[in-house]
C-alpha cells in the first residue's frame, strides 16, 4: 500500500508542497537577513544573582560575574544594555555539600517576538557552591563600653532589655560566635539614660562574625549615672593684683584655661570648699603690654589634690595704655616758602591743638614738641585762606593724633611800603581762597 501510495498523483504533490514550504522559508530568511542582518554582542562583568537554597547557606560567597553574549536580528540586539540582561544562579532545590550550578541568562521585557528569539550565552556556563546546613543559636549580649562618663560621675552596670539574641546562619559561621555585642559611649552623659544599640556578632577574640543574621538587631540598654560624692568640679579664678598696674594703663581682658577643676577629697571636706578658688596672686608691677603667665591654684588643703595631677592655671593677660585727649594752646603758627621782598600777615597768629593718645604721652606734651606751619610755596601777593599742616616730635605720637583749632587761618602776602609799583601793572590780589 505504502509503495502505491508514493506512486500516487497525492504523493507527488505533497512532495512538491513540502519544497514548495521549504524554499519560501529560505526566501524568507535571506530577505529578512539582508535588511536586518544577524548580529552579537558582549556584555562583561553581569552579576551573578544567587536564589538562595530554602535549606542551606552558601559558604564560598565571594563575589560573582559573568560575561554574557547575546546573538539576533542586529536591530534587536544593538538595542540592549546591560541593564537589560540577567544571569541567576538557582540554589533553592539544594541541600547541603558541593554543587554545580547552571547560570540562566534572562533578558528582561520579551515584548516582541524578535526578543525571543535572542540567543544567550554565559561564560562561564556553570559555577561551583558548597552549602552548609543552616543553624540557628542563642547567644548572650555583651555590651562594650567605649568611654566612661566626665570625671565627677559615676555609672552602674548597663542593664539590656534582654539577655541573649538568635543567630542564624551557616553552621561554621554560627559555631565562631560567641557573644552578640553592643557598643556604649558614655563620655557627654551625666544622667540616667536609655539608648538602643545595634548588635553585630563576634568571636572569642572579639572580631567580627559576617554572614550571619540576629534577631532582634537592636537592644535597649538603660544605665545609671550619678554624681561622684568624692570628686567635686569647682571654678577656678585669677587672683590678678590691679592695684600694682602702672599708672596709665588698664587691664582691657583675661582668659584661662582651665576654667574649672575636678577636686577630689573626703566628701564632707569638699563639701565645705566655697564655689570658687583662687590662683595664686598675678602682679602687674612694670606691666605695659599682653603677657602669657601659669600659676597654681591656691587648694584649702593639703590632703584635697586635682584629679587630672595638675592644677595649674593658664592666664593670658591684655593691658592697654589708657587713651586722653589734651589741648594745647598758644602754638605759634610758622610759615615757609615765601619770596623775598614779601612781607606776610598770618591772622590768627597761635593756634589751639587737641592731643588724643595714651595719657603717658599726652599728659608729657609741651607747646615745644608741637610745630604749625603754612606752606606759601608759589603765591603771589594777595590774601588767601590755608590749612597749616603740624608737626609732633613724640616718637610714638603722629599728625593723625592732633586736631587743630582753627584748622585754617587767614593769610595775606603784601610788597613792602617803599616799593612802588608801575600803575600801567596793576596787581589785582587773589580772592580768599584761591
Amino acid at each position: 500500500m505504502i509503495q502505491r501510495f508514493a506512486k500516487s498523483d497525492m504523493a507527488g504533490n505533497l512532495l512538491w508542497l513540502v519544497v514548495s514550504l521549504l524554499l519560501a522559508t529560505g526566501i524568507w530568511y535571506i530577505a529578512v537577513t539582508s535588511a536586518d542582518p544577524i548580529g552579537k554582542k558582549s556584555f562583561r562583568s553581569i552579576p551573578v544573582q544567587i536564589v538562595p537554597s530554602n535549606t542551606a547557606e552558601m559558604t564560598n560567597s565571594r563575589t560573582r560575574t559573568a560575561t554574557v553574549t547575546i546573538q539576533g536580528l542586529q536591530t534587536t540586539v544593538s538595542a540592549r544594555r546591560a541593564e537589560d540582561i540577567i544571569v541567576r544562579a538557582d540554589l533553592s532545590r539544594l541541600g547541603p555539600g558541593t554543587h554545580t550550578v547552571p547560570l540562566e541568562v534572562v533578558v528582561v521585557q520579551p515584548d516582541t517576538d524578535s526578543l525571543r528569539r535572542l540567543v544567550s550565552l554565559a561564560q562561564p556556563s556553570q559555577i561551583l557552591v558548597e552549602l552548609e546546613p543552616l543553624e540557628s543559636h542563642e547567644k548572650k549580649i555583651a555590651i562594650e563600653l567605649l568611654q566612661s562618663p566626665p570625671v565627677g560621675f559615676r555609672h552602674d552596670e548597663p542593664l539590656p532589655n534582654i539577655s541573649s539574641v538568635v543567630v542564624s546562619g551557616a553552621a561554621s559561621r554560627v559555631g565562631q560566635v560567641v557573644a552578640a555585642r553592643g557598643q556604649l559611649d558614655l563620655s557627654g552623659s551625666r544622667n540616667p539614660i536609655e539608648v538602643d544599640l545595634r548588635l553585630y556578632a563576634v568571636d572569642a577574640d572579639g572580631n567580627r562574625v559576617g554572614d550571619v543574621e540576629l534577631d532582634p538587631q537592636t537592644v535597649s540598654v538603660s544605665v545609671n549615672i550619678a554624681r561622684r560624692d568624692d570628686i567635686r568640679q569647682i571654678a577656678v579664678r585669677p587672683n590678678v593684683l590691679l592695684d600694682t598696674l602702672p599708672a596709665g594703663f588698664t587691664l582691657k581682658n583675661q582668659s584661662y584655661d582651665p576654667e574649672s577643676i575636678f577636686v577630689s577629697g573626703a566628701p564632707e571636706q569638699l563639701g565645705n570648699i566655697s564655689d570658687t578658688l583662687f590662683t595664686e596672686p598675678i602682679s602687674l608691677v612694670d606691666r605695659q603690654e599682653g603677657f602669657v603667665t601659669i600659676v597654681p591654684v591656691r587648694l584649702p588643703g593639703d590632703d584635697l589634690f586635682v584629679m587630672s595631677g595638675d592644677n595649674n592655671v593658664t592666664v593670658s593677660i591684655e593691658i592697654i595704655p589708657i587713651i586722653d585727649s589734651r589741648q594745647i594752646d598758644n602754638i605759634e603758627v610758622a610759615y615757609i616758602g615765601l619770596e623775598s621782598g614779601y612781607s606776610v600777615s598770618i591772622v590768627p597768629k597761635a593756634v589751639s591743638a587737641i592731643v588724643t593718645g595714651p595719657v603717658v604721652m599726652v599728659d608729657v606734651l609741651t607747646v615745644e614738641n608741637l610745630q604749625v606751619v603754612v606752606d606759601l610755596n608759589g603765591l603771589a601777593p594777595g590774601v588767601y585762606d590755608r590749612e597749616p599742616s603740624i608737626a609732633i616730635n613724640q616718637a610714638d605720637l603722629s599728625e593723625e593724633n592732633v586736631s587743630l583749632l582753627p584748622d585754617v587761618v587767614n593769610v595775606e602776602i603784601v610788597l613792602p611800603q617803599d616799593e612802588t609799583v608801575d600803575s600801567g601793572a596793576d596787581i589785582a590780589p587773589s580772592s580768599p581762597g584761591s
